[in-house]
């Protein structure tokens, strides 16, 4: 009773006083029998298919909800086709919730026995049960709980998030639900990450927080990171700074990461700068590094430059030694 009390609450909280309450029937239809009860809500668009993907091309595998790995991912490049619907799945034992999952609806799902499909499921009454549970005795699986509400279309998911994300909870709270504000939450879950990468008082929760913010798909959160390269007072968060930009596939990032190395003070985050540059990838990494082999850099970043090379042992690498020992014959 206290816990559909609790989602009660939550609704009125959420959607004001004339929301519809979380009867006792509802909590009771999810918990009336172990197993795996399962319910459809919209999802949230422009964040990818939540599913079990098992190939660089992102074909979607078998989700099994019995499996000891409750991991999930998604993919959007390119952006598959999906119907605009979540399917939340919660476990029950004893009368009580013991696991929840989400995947998108057209997402294979399995269990050996019965998945009992639960109907006329608002998104207001999911949001309350999954953050009723997240905070209750029973929420054992926090992480797979707040990707479920990251998923839900309603905007209700962004503010209970937001207040996961606030400096009352614990460091691995706020972490947790700034990485699905900026994985799933779009232009407004990404302004309040922004906001926690640049202002919080914490360098590790702002290094997080870039992290998080590289994850967006709105707007562009990689001109935001590059910001924070130039700007942080910690060296620590300028370096991951500098680190999420070379894994965000940007044409700017090898540009703007050279730069770094004639702008920054600290030599622990210039060697970070070098070490990104090798991150590119292909033949952008390589030409970046023999860039600075070539260039007017100090001999610490060409000895860095150097091992980052060799350590590519690309076509491309091996050529500029083969030339530079022809050269020195």
């Amino acid at each position: 009773m206290r816990t559909a009390l609790a989602a009660a609450a939550l609704i009125a909280l959420l959607h004001g006083a004339s929301a519809v309450a979380a009867e006792p029937a509802w909590q009771a239809r999810v918990t009336q029998a172990d197993g795996w009860a399962a319910w459809n809500v919209p999802m949230v668009t422009d964040a990818g298919s939540p599913c079990c993907y098992w190939n660089d091309h992102g074909r979607a595998g078998v989700c099994d909800l019995d499996g000891r790995n409750h991991g999930f991912s998604t993919t959007d490049e390119p952006r598959k086709p999906i119907d605009g619907t979540l399917t939340v799945y919660a476990h029950a034992a004893h009368g009580h919730i013991d696991d929840v999952r989400a995947y998108g609806a057209d997402c294979p799902v399995r269990s050996a026995g019965e998945i009992r499909r639960i109907e006329g499921v608002e998104s207001a009454q999911s949001l309350a049960l999954l953050s009723g549970w997240i905070d209750g005795p029973d929420g054992t699986r926090d992480d797979l709980a707040l990707a479920a509400i990251a998923y839900h279309a309603d905007d209700a998911a962004t503010r209970l998030l937001a207040a996961r994300a606030e400096p009352s909870h614990s460091r691995k709270d706020r972490e947790d639900a700034l990485f699905w504000l900026g994985q799933a939450r779009g232009a407004d879950g990404a302004a309040i990450v922004e906001r926690y990468a640049t202002t919080d008082g914490d360098p590790k929760l702002r290094e997080h927080a870039i992290f998080a913010l590289s994850q967006s798909h709105a707007d562009d959160p990689y001109a935001r990171i590059h910001a924070i390269a130039q700007s942080d007072r910690d060296t620590g968060v300028r370096s991951q700074a500098l680190f999420w930009m070379s894994q965000m596939k940007d044409p700017r990032a090898a540009k703007d990461i050279t730069a770094a190395l004639t702008s920054e003070s600290s030599d622990s985050v210039r060697e970070q700068a070098v070490f990104a540059l090798s991150q590119l990838g292909g033949d952008v990494g390589d030409d970046a590094l023999i860039a600075l082999l070539r260039g007017n850099y100090p001999r610490d970043v060409k000895k860095q430059a150097l091992f980052w090379l060799g350590e590519s042992g690309s076509p491309r690498a091996m050529q500029f030694f083969d030339e530079a020992l022809t050269k020195s014959k």
